[in-house]
């Protein structure tokens, strides 16, 4: 189990568990975050401070809730965004304890 300071290895969203990985950035090249929901990656620029990692993280799991509930719909309103997206996040916040003790520190 991850202490409340580190960032967990992995985050369940819907069916699928992704991978957390912490990359360089070199890597990420001027982004700060990545989601790739064909691997289950969701990657984060490395040596970023704690505040900005967790929004960050925060962030891209917002992009595979997103991509999982949405499907790639270009046009929505804010209450079909909201009914589609807060089932796949009520889930993502109560399966993944240690994602809440992350961001909540």
């Amino acid at each position: 189990m991850a202490s409340p300071s580190q960032m967990p290895k992995t985050v369940k969203i819907g069916a699928h568990t992704y991978n957390i990985l912490r990359k360089p950035a070199s890597i990420l090249e001027d982004n700060l975050g990545h989601c790739d929901s064909n691997a289950l990656q969701i990657w984060v620029r490395a040596r970023l401070r704690k505040s900005k990692a967790q929004e960050i993280l925060l962030h891209e799991i917002l992009h595979a809730i997103i991509l999982q509930s949405l499907m790639g719909e270009e046009k929505y309103d804010d209450e079909e965004f909201i009914v589609a997206t807060a089932p796949v996040l009520l889930q993502v916040l109560q399966e993944n304890p240690e994602l809440l003790t992350f961001l909540a520190r």
